[in-house]
């Protein structure tokens, strides 16, 4: 696994942790199937943002070098809390009928606060283990399997 395909994979920590969260807090507090339902229908206006913000750093992390990565891992958290909050403000002015800016700072803060915690675990496995990944050179992702094998056979 290379570093950047890691820190795609990494994108879904967020859903996964806050899924487990959910059932776990369901279980331990004897919660029914509406509680869970609805806790899950309520995170869709968090979600289908942060899906789509999934979804675009996917595509910049793609074949990116260790160093942007590492780099990508302190930006976007900044980065996801402006885009939040850009979104959740259709969502809170058709809903409320009126935009409470206080109210969106606040947002935004938590969602950028909550990014970098979701981001703590996979970042240090990325450090961590850094020399355990393979590494893949822009050379090695751009040319066929074919141009590395001669191109007349060899005895020995």
């Amino acid at each position: 696994m290379t570093h950047s395909r890691f820190f795609q994979l990494s994108l879904f920590f967020p859903l996964i942790l806050w899924a487990l969260g959910l059932f776990g807090y369901s279980l331990v507090f004897k919660q029914g199937y509406d509680f869970v339902a609805k806790n899950m229908f309520d995170a869709l206006r968090v979600f289908v943002p942060y899906l789509i913000f999934a979804a675009a750093v996917w595509q910049i992390a793609r074949n990116k070098p260790y160093r942007a990565l590492v780099f990508l891992v302190f930006v976007v958290p900044i980065v996801w809390g402006i885009f939040f909050t850009l979104c959740y403000m259709p969502y809170s002015y058709f809903k409320e009928k009126m935009l409470d800016w206080y109210i969106l700072c606040i947002m935004g803060f938590w969602a950028t606060f909550v990014a970098y915690l979701a981001e703590i675990i996979p970042y240090l496995i990325l450090v961590t283990f850094k020399e355990n990944f393979t590494s893949r050179t822009a050379d090695d992702s751009l040319s066929s399997p074919l141009d590395h094998t001669p191109a007349s056979p060899e005895r020995s």
